[in-house]
């Protein structure tokens, strides 16, 4: 499954680890994916394994952005009946639409949002939702996709975000990745974490890349 990158959503105090299957693993209050550490390489670079897991994607479409549309999603824009409270609160702003048609399930959000130019942005749905169970999108701008297990290596940084900071990450990316003996098998995607009004030496940004041995 190829890679997408992210937004913000969540500041950096307590850092995801690998949990058993049905056990959800949190960044400060918000559920986020687990990780095993396969190895650890200079500038505090990452070689990660994460399980399969299901998201929610977009690119947005003309009366909205991907951000909007993927929110009106976990917030009920979608198929489902029931109602599942968020795990926490999450604040964009009063022009954030609910579902038109009738009650939906409020899915909990989670961290990290990932994005990319070419794929859109990505929100993970919370580890009880499988591709037989995940709550339908009903806008057709929006689609489920399920994420396969990956190997990927990640590198962090804090701080404001930016194109060119994230071209450089990637750069050092490759560079330690290709003097330890890595292949890069797709393209780098960026992780973020904490909301906008995070400050900025709290944020936990992520570039990562696919790779094999």
């Amino acid at each position: 499954m190829r890679l997408l990158s992210l937004i913000s959503f969540m500041s950096l105090l307590t850092m995801p680890v690998a949990a058993s299957d049905n056990e959800k693993v949190y960044y400060k209050d918000t559920e986020t994916l687990p990780y095993t550490i396969e190895a650890s390489l200079e500038n505090e670079i990452e070689i990660r394994a994460y399980p399969e897991v299901m998201a929610v994607m977009s690119k947005g479409s003309s009366e909205a952005g991907a951000f909007k549309l993927l929110f009106n999603y976990i917030s009920g824009e979608n198929t489902s009946g029931s109602e599942i409270s968020m795990t926490s609160p999450v604040e964009i702003g009063n022009d954030v639409n609910e579902s038109d048609g009738g009650a939906g399930t409020k899915i909990s959000m989670t961290s990290p949002v990932e994005m990319s130019p070419t794929n859109g942005m990505m929100f993970f749905l919370p580890n009880q939702y499988t591709e037989s169970n995940a709550p339908v999108p009903t806008h057709d701008s929006v689609s489920l996709v399920k994420v396969d297990a990956r190997t990927v290596a990640a590198i962090g940084y804090s701080g404001f975000d930016s194109e060119d900071k994230r071209a450089e990450h990637a750069q050092k990316l490759q560079q330690s990745l290709a003097e330890n003996g890595y292949r890069v098998t797709g393209k780098a995607s960026y992780l973020g974490y904490d909301s906008p009004f995070t400050l900025p030496w709290n944020k936990r940004h992520e570039v990562i890349m696919p790779v094999a041995k």
